[in-house]
């Protein structure tokens, strides 16, 4: 990281992204056509052996999208430039502040909204059951802010700011498993937009350095309220009669949504035609394995649809909070007397990346006296978009209300499986062999005539 670091300026890799753009996309186009070129005959007889060799024909408008893509990374880094980042505090602080500037060469009637994400993320190497090695990365927290550039100049600046909590692991040397935090910034521009990713030093401040920071006001552009921001459509916030009404519309994961289907939809179809191959070698073995991919796929295609045919409503009110959830126009209702609530949480839910931007959503968690929880949010982009959106609900509960005290139940017994259960669970692990076995015994004929004919 150091080699990106300037006293408290930090570079993004914006120069090497491109030049390895180009280097992809040369090898990719290279190795594609020249497939293309002396193997053609031989792909036209695959195509005709099996459809799914198909596949192969979205090679070079990748080899496309990849030079597309190499052309638009180099006007970018042409257009912008190294544009560094200072902070201030440096490093920046875990369970502190974490803020600084960033000036760009643009006029402010050019620059739109500033759209910073900062991710904390561990990155480690697990080896595998052949025993190679393959990197991991997980985002441990997330939080994003959108912030109007200010003129300064010929050019524009973004002051920003964001509070870190003090649980997380400070940046750590690269090593097979070790820690790293990541700023992401985007500016939408006419014409090339401002897309770049910093690898900012965090550290844990002590007490005193802590201390010192909160002495002066750290200098921050207009922050920008979700709601208007275009990133947070959920929820929709409304005033009631009895209090504070959050309503979670259909289609609010869509994008996830849509990933489960496509991701469904490709499994099926690869399954269904990579098995089919072996139904005549193989019928019970390969009809089990189409059967069971089939089911997998059902499973992501299903839970696509659950994404967009459901709807949340959460009513918060003086007398509790009443929980609304329709799926495919089917009404479940829940309601949590306020007497009986003791706190309202945030956590992870979920998390996607591209390679490039990495996204998290939070979820609420309502949690009652008797020690069972309840989802009165999700979908909320950034840890403080849903402090915030806690804070609205504890807030509607009423200055009056008081949390309950947590009732520790005592710990259940578990109860062992029925043995029919656990006799068909164990079926189904053995299916898979018992099939290749009845398909193996169904040649021991062909292959003992076959043999006997050899002998003769």
């Amino acid at each position: 990281m150091s080699g990106h670091i300037e006293g408290n300026r930090v570079f993004s890799q914006s120069a090497k992204e491109y030049l390895q753009a180009w280097l992809f996309a040369l090898i990719w186009n290279a190795m594609v056509w020249y497939a293309i070129v002396m193997g053609c005959e031989n792909i036209l007889r695959a195509f005709d052996e099996n459809p799914i060799f198909y596949f192969f024909v979205t090679f070079p408008f990748i080899g496309l999208w990849l030079v597309i893509y190499a052309l638009k990374k180099t006007r970018e880094w042409y257009k912008f430039g190294k544009t560094p980042l200072f902070l201030d505090p440096f490093p920046g602080q875990i369970g502190g502040r974490f803020s600084g500037y960033l000036d760009l060469p643009l006029s402010q009637s050019d620059a739109g909204q500033a759209i910073f994400s900062l991710n904390c993320i561990r990155r480690y190497s697990q080896r595998d059951s052949r025993g190679e090695n393959h990197w991991h990365e997980d985002v441990l927290w997330q939080d994003r802010a959108s912030f109007k550039p200010d003129n300064y100049g010929k050019n524009v600046r973004i002051d920003f700011l964001f509070n870190t909590p003090a649980d997380l692991p400070a940046s750590e040397d690269e090593s097979d498993d070790y820690h790293f935090w990541q700023l992401h910034v985007r500016l939408a521009v006419t014409g090339i937009d401002y897309d770049r990713i910093f690898h900012v030093p965090m550290e844990e401040a002590s007490a005193q350095q802590l201390a010192s920071t909160e002495r002066y006001k750290a200098k921050v552009s207009q922050r920008i309220e979700h709601q208007y921001t275009g990133v947070a459509k959920v929820p929709k916030l409304e005033n009631t009669a009895t209090g504070l009404q959050f309503y979670y519309g259909y289609g609010r994961s869509i994008g996830m949504s849509i990933a489960l289907i496509i991701f469904g939809g490709f499994i099926g179809v690869f399954g269904y035609y990579f098995f089919g191959g072996f139904l005549d070698f193989l019928p019970a073995t390969a009809g089990l394995m189409a059967g069971f991919v089939g089911f997998i796929a059902f499973v992501f295609s299903l839970l696509g649809v659950l994404l967009l045919a459901n709807s949340l409503t959460i009513e918060v009110s003086l007398m509790g909070v009443r929980k609304k959830q329709r799926i495919f126009g089917f009404l479940l209702e829940e309601f949590t007397d306020a007497a009986e609530i003791v706190d309202i949480v945030t956590e992870k839910n979920a998390s996607s990346g591209d390679g490039r931007t990495q996204r998290v959503w939070y979820r609420l968690k309502l949690k009652t006296a008797d020690g069972q929880d309840m989802e009165v949010g999700d979908s909320l982009e950034g840890q403080s978009y849903a402090n915030e959106i806690r804070q609205k609900m504890i807030d509607a509960l009423g200055m009056t209300w008081q949390a309950a005290t947590l009732n520790v139940p005592r710990e259940k017994v578990k109860k062992p499986l029925p043995l029919w259960l656990r006799l068909i669970g164990k079926l189904l692990s053995y299916s898979f062999i018992i099939a290749l076995l009845y398909d193996l015994s169904m040649k021991i004929a062909p292959i003992s005539e076959f043999l006997s004919k050899v002998l003769e």
